[in-house]
């Protein structure tokens, strides 16, 4: 038994030290973005690494709270914003989407501001969710009474709802790994020129 507690103890300490080297390489990869979509990119490689998602999203939010210091204790609605304004040219939604978009990011309890950047599941979620109750609330007062109602239906539907997440997961997943391949080619170059 004291060999079985022992054993654990240790596996517990030798965790505890990863995750502090692992904390220390997210935090500065972190902090050499300049910007979201140098933040974005980043994320989406320590994704790609196997880092721990928690602490991805607690250097994330040291990290934004510094890049966005002097807009003070409102510096997460800055973030929010600028999340959405980059999700809104890259997508380069309008109308209704950009309204939906901006909606769903703005509506992100501040607890769930890294997630938005850390899992695109979590955003598309947010978004069909948004979609579905401002598509019944915009389009569906203008239809006649029987269509309102199977069309009501329809939107409210879990299964609609859930392919429309994966809709919305297909869009956003490969554009954030789209940033983070870009700036890794980028980075190769550099390394080369540097190199030769």
């Amino acid at each position: 038994m004291k060999d079985i507690l022992k054993k654990h103890l240790l596996e517990v300490e030798k965790k505890k030290q990863q995750d502090k080297k692992d904390s220390v390489i997210i935090e500065k990869r972190l902090s050499m973005s300049s910007d979201i979509s140098g933040l974005i990119s980043e994320v989406s490689y320590l994704n790609k690494q196997k880092y721990n998602k928690k602490l991805i999203n607690e250097n994330l939010l040291d990290v934004l709270s510094i890049m966005f210091k002097e807009d003070g204790a409102k510096f997460m609605e800055t973030v929010k914003k600028k999340l959405g304004d980059f999700l809104i040219q890259k997508l380069q939604y309008q109308g209704f989407e950009q309204e939906v978009l901006l909606k769903a990011i703005g509506d992100t309890d501040v607890d769930d501001v890294p997630k938005l950047f850390t899992d695109c599941r979590f955003l598309a979620s947010k978004l069909a969710e948004v979609y579905t109750e401002d598509f019944s609330g915009a389009y569906l007062n203008d239809m006649p009474d029987f269509m309102k109602d199977k069309m009501t239906n329809f939107v409210s539907d879990s299964q609609t709802k859930k392919q429309l997440e994966d809709s919305f997961v297909d869009k956003l997943c490969p554009m954030m790994g789209d940033i983070n391949s870009k700036m890794e080619l980028k980075l190769k170059d550099i390394r080369n020129n540097i190199l030769s």
